[in-house]
């Protein structure tokens, strides 16, 4: 998967999981299989580094983020170190 390229990927209920490459790309970043979590107001910051103001979470494909609970669809950016995920209308 590129980097910088948005990815379209199904949302229900606030639960989406990651395509395979994004997938592996954090985890061969994550330090002891841990990501950190930061949501703005319309975008989701997941990273392999600490993330000001961000939580930490165990490594897993599968999320569940309130804020994206009436979405039907997101869009993924896969950057260098982190990925950004939006609501697509």
């Amino acid at each position: 998967m590129d980097a910088n390229q948005a990815h379209l990927i199904l949302c229900r209920n606030g639960v989406f999981i990651l395509p395979d490459a994004i997938y592996k790309s954090l985890s061969d970043q994550s330090a002891h299989g841990f990501l950190y979590m930061r949501e703005d107001e319309e975008v989701l910051t997941i990273s392999a580094q600490r993330v000001v103001d961000g939580h930490r979470r165990a490594l897993n494909a599968r999320f569940r983020v309130p804020m994206f609970r009436e979405a039907k669809k997101l869009a993924i950016v896969n950057l260098t170190d982190s990925v950004r995920v939006m609501v697509v209308s």
